[in-house]
This record gives C-alpha cells, sequence and structure tokens, in this order.
C-alpha cells in the first residue's frame, strides 16, 4: 500500500505540473516500463540464479548498452553531429572518463542494492530521491511548485518513509 501511495503521490505532482505534456508522459511510462523489466532481470540473475554482481554486469552491460546506443542514434546523432558535439569528447577526455566511472559505480550500486534487497526497493528509493531533490530545490533554490505538486510531493515522502518503518519492522 505504501508502494501505491508513492505511485499517487507522484501522478499528482505530475498533474500538478504547468508544462503537463501528453507525449513526455507517454515516453516516461515507457520508461518506466523497460526499467521495471531490466530490474525484474537483475533481481532473477543475483537473487534466483545467484550471480554475483560482476557476473550479472557481464550479462545485463551489452544489453543495455546496445538498447541506449540505438536510441541516441535515433533521437540525437543529427543535433549532435551538426552542432560539432562529439569534438566535446575529445576538448574534454577526462570529464567524460569521470562521468563514465560514475555511471559504473551507479550500477554496480544499483546491483548491490537489488542483491541485498530486491528491486522494489531500488525503484522506491528513486522516487524517494526525486522528490527529495524537488524539496531541495524549493528550500534551496527558490524553485516555485504548485499546491497540487508540493502535496504530490509530500504523499510521496510519507509513503516513502512508511514504506522503509515497514521493511525495517517485517514482523508489524
Amino acid at each position: 500500500m505504501s508502494v501505491m501511495g508513492i505511485c499517487l503521490g507522484t501522478a499528482l505532482a505530475s498533474l500538478g505540473e504547468v508544462n503537463f505534456n501528453l507525449p513526455g508522459i507517454l515516453l516516461m511510462m515507457a520508461a518506466e516500463l523497460t526499467e521495471a523489466i531490466r530490474l525484474i532481470l537483475v533481481q532473477h540473475f543475483l537473487q534466483s540464479l545467484r550471480f554475483g554482481i560482476v557476473e550479472s554486469q557481464f550479462y545485463m552491460a551489452p544489453a543495455g548498452a546496445l538498447c541506449l546506443m540505438g536510441a541516441s542514434v535515433l533521437t540525437e546523432y543529427k543535433s549532435m553531429h551538426a552542432n560539432g558535439a562529439f569534438s566535446q569528447i575529445f576538448a574534454h577526455p577526462a570529464l567524460f572518463l569521470f562521468a563514465g566511472t560514475l555511471g559504473v559505480g551507479v550500477n554496480f550500486s544499483s546491483y548491490l542494492v537489488v542483491q541485498q534487497t530486491n528491486s522494489v526497493t531500488l525503484k522506491v528509493l528513486g522516487a524517494a530521491r526525486n522528490a527529495g531533490l524537488v524539496l531541495l530545490s524549493v528550500l534551496y533554490y527558490g524553485e516555485l511548485v504548485s499546491g497540487t505538486q508540493a502535496s504530490g510531493y509530500a504523499v510521496s515522502l510519507c509513503c516513502f518513509g512508511l514504506y522503509s518503518y515497514l521493511k525495517m519492522n517485517k514482523n508489524v
């Protein structure tokens, strides 16, 4: 029920968005669906098949890279080529290497979370992180949000707190 509350809070925050865009929402839903499938596969590798984190990466990373490169070529290649964006890679190789290293670190840490808990916990942590970032943006940077959005984020954070409490006290 707490996960459903997080989803409800997220939906409420989306409805409060002034620049609501249906194609954007549909793309986001497709991304969430593919992410859910990926996490189910990761959990299957790590928990059911008892693969290690590196071993799971060996099977999952090439498929993920291929999908991301294909989508990037279809959606971004033309504008990147026209703007000479590829020269930025050669102009700042250390930054791109650092960004790649951070990406590998994020992948390994997310696999570790799934291995120790489950894929639902990872998604709940992501939703809470997003709501927390919005809260930080409002408090620290003075970002404006509507009352509906604020209510949605508050519901999401409260339900995350409930989820965390229930996870820690499984006998409740």
